[in-house]
């Protein structure tokens, strides 16, 4: 009998990618002998997170959507050969199913695999859909990670909202809110590339919040903190306001870093706050103020709705004064972060991977074989 294969397209960001990993983990438990092809971008970022993860990839050219306006033939022939590329493998490799993960990759592919009848089933992890999702739910069962997406799409053939598949080392972990109350250590994050508006607001609104009272508790507590390339300058910050902490532009090993936090200061991709839920983290919210539609606050505003985070919109003024005061506020009351711990439980989907790779096999026609 002929292994299975099941085709993940899109990717460039581990945003994309992690989720489709962690259902490809859940896939292989439901079906031992399947295979898997990761088709994307190429970037070097994505052949790295496959290739620690052991998958396949299939690179297509995919013309950034940025050239458009200023080539648009160019683009338009870029895209033509993705499709014809990706129609050739559907043809050659024949998939059991093509899950769609978002962007222009995911596009191509799965237009090609609709063409030639093999079920796409599209992964959406933002409250607001992108452009991928937005033209291909028409004619795809959709699988979300926030209910509030529904509200965005139009003529969607099926939603199904499932929460954000997460990697198994964020599931496995498990901590009582009491107990993360009680951890005297900031996770600082900017993002895989860091970020200079995230990095400028925490250091000044630390420094500032040592200015107003030196005996603060922020003394007392470690930061782990992922800067991007500014991290010399967050290094001698940190150091000159005498608190002991871990820098460095990236953390591969960050799951291994978020059992130690008792409050996170992020922004607010999909990925990282489905998995700040799940891990019962309290957070600071400091949205991508450039994301597409917006997105990032469409995020952060559904979790600060359940009470599991603070928003703060890096685009109004005083950022510093604002981050500052909730940053302040939240070191000194341990059980409003508690609070906020207990929050983050209805919010959390930790089966989300698993329920996404019975809804792939159920749309393939596929029985599980464990």
């Amino acid at each position: 009998m002929t292994r299975p294969l099941f085709v993940f397209a899109g990717g460039g960001t581990g945003g994309h990618l992690f989720p489709g990993i962690a259902v490809a983990g859940s896939l292989k438990q439901l079906h031992p002998d399947a295979k898997f092809l990761f088709a994307g971008s190429g970037r070097s970022v994505e052949q790295s997170i496959l290739a620690e993860a052991g998958f396949d990839a299939f690179p297509l050219n995919v013309p950034a959507v940025a050239s458009i306006k200023r080539h648009p033939l160019k683009f338009l022939q870029g895209h033509f050969a993705d499709w014809v590329k990706a129609r050739q493998m559907i043809r050659e490799q024949k998939p059991v199913a093509v899950i769609g993960l978002g962007g222009l990759a995911s596009f191509a592919v799965s237009a090609a695999a609709g063409r030639g009848r093999v079920p796409v089933i599209l992964l959406e992890q933002n409250v607001i859909p992108g452009r991928a999702t937005r033209r291909l739910a028409h004619s795809f069962p959709l699988c979300t990670s926030f209910p509030e997406t529904t509200n965005h799409l139009r003529c969607a053939k099926k939603i199904v909202c499932t929460g954000n598949p997460l990697r198994p080392e964020i599931v496995k972990t498990e901590s009582a809110p009491e107990d993360i109350a009680h951890r005297r250590t900031l996770l600082i994050l900017g993002g895989s590339q860091g970020s200079k508006t995230v990095n400028d607001a925490v250091l000044k609104a630390a420094q500032a919040i040592l200015d107003s009272d030196s005996q603060s508790p922020l003394r007392r507590w470690n930061v782990i903190h992922q800067t991007g390339p500014d991290d010399e300058r967050a290094a001698a910050t940190w150091k000159s306001l005498e608190i002991e902490a871990n820098i460095k532009p990236f953390f591969s090993n960050l799951p291994s870093l978020y059992p130690k936090a008792g409050l996170v200061i992020s922004r607010s991709g999909a990925t990282t706050l489905a998995e700040l839920a799940c891990l019962k983290l309290p957070s600071i919210l400091l949205p991508y103020e450039d994301a597409r539609d917006d997105h990032q606050t469409a995020n952060a505003r559904a979790v600060a709705s359940a009470g599991a985070a603070k928003l703060i919109d890096t685009r109004e003024g005083d950022l510093e004064k604002r981050l500052a005061k909730s940053l302040g506020e939240l070191i000194e009351d341990s059980s409003q972060r508690e609070s906020m711990s207990k929050n983050c439980e209805a919010l959390a989907r930790p089966d989300a991977a698993d329920m996404v790779a019975r809804f792939v096999c159920e749309q393939a026609g596929l029985t599980a074989q464990s």
